[in-house]
């Protein structure tokens, strides 16, 4: 109990525990309240190298049973390898009586594919040396992220879709999987439609069967691609008549129109800061730049030593 606790040790293997029973007891924002407290524990190195990766993997777990897949992938992507090793903290083998390194490779990897787009997924996981390791033990959910980042979308799904019954066993992630498996068909819908103007059904669903087809049925794939448009996570029409996908018209005229209007304000307004410095030093006026970490508000374009910008 707390009144026993003499050093930051003492306390983070209690926090450690009470993280346990919250887990066990399914009381998520107990977890991560926990969670919370023990990183911010002044701990020697040697010890917030054992409790650090426990306080991540713990998070995210905590942050994926809420529903909180963004947060859920920052917490499983900041885990460090080390955490399979850890062995027994404070009486407890969270490697293995909670969650396995294996576990936060598919957890980390499918919150990631559900939050993320193609180059975060490329930068934060595929390019992140310590999740790097993790991967390493469930190929598969690297090869998952693999084929979506380089747009191979229907093997990315078939990867997700042939785990789909493990997954649902799972007593932290099954509940979750549907959904999780839903957004990332959606999102790579999106994506692969983004380069044309117009698709047909029938060749958008032999790319996107649905789940236990063995056949293209553009019937329920119109329904899908109905329900993601009024989510607003399409933006497109129907054409039922000829069964095609059409993108909303769009004026490239107006468009780089108002592209170049945008830029040539933009050289407008930095070449009249340039000419109002330029005037100031004629003046005799001297601009100092605002000491580091001290300034008051944010610093214009050229700021500073060697720039050519003032203050608007």
């Amino acid at each position: 109990m707390r009144e026993f606790c003499t050093t930051p040790k003492h306390i983070a293997e209690m926090t450690t525990k009470l993280i346990y029973i919250s887990l066990s007891s399914s009381q998520w924002l107990l977890a991560n309240s926990n969670c919370q407290k023990l990183r911010a524990l002044a701990l020697k190195p040697e010890d917030r190298a054992r409790f650090e990766p426990i306080a991540q993997a713990c998070s995210g777990l905590a942050s994926l049973a809420q529903g909180n897949y963004p947060a859920a992938t920052q917490a499983f992507l900041a885990v460090d390898p080390s955490y399979a090793t850890i062995g027994n903290v404070a009486a407890i083998d969270f490697s293995r009586n909670v969650m396995t390194a294996n576990d936060i490779a598919v957890y980390g990897g499918l919150c990631a594919l559900a939050s993320m787009d193609r180059q975060e997924l490329h930068d934060s996981v595929l390019e992140n040396e310590a999740f790097r390791n993790f991967l390493e033990l469930e190929p598969h959910i690297r090869r998952a992220i693999s084929f979506f980042c380089s747009g191979k979308y229907s093997q990315c799904l078939a990867t997700l879709e042939s785990y789909r019954n493990d997954y649902l066993l799972d007593m932290f992630l099954g509940s979750h999987v549907n959904n999780i498996y839903q957004i990332v068909r959606s999102k790579s819908m999106v994506q692969y439609f983004v380069p044309f103007s117009q698709v047909t059904l029938s060749a958008l669903a032999a790319v996107f069967p649905r789940p236990g087809d063995h056949g293209s049925s553009p019937e329920l794939l119109e329904d899908e691609l109905a329900d993601m448009i009024h989510k607003g996570i399409l933006d497109a029409r129907i054409d039922t008549v000829d069964q095609l996908l059409i993108a909303p018209p769009r004026d490239a005229r107006a468009d780089a129109h108002r592209n170049v209007m945008e830029t040539a304000d933009e050289i407008e307004h930095l070449l009249r800061l340039k000419l109002h410095r330029i005037n100031m030093t004629q003046a005799g006026l001297e601009v100092q730049a605002p000491k580091s970490g001290k300034g008051k508000g944010p610093m214009m374009p050229g700021w500073g030593s060697g720039g050519s910008g003032i203050p608007a």
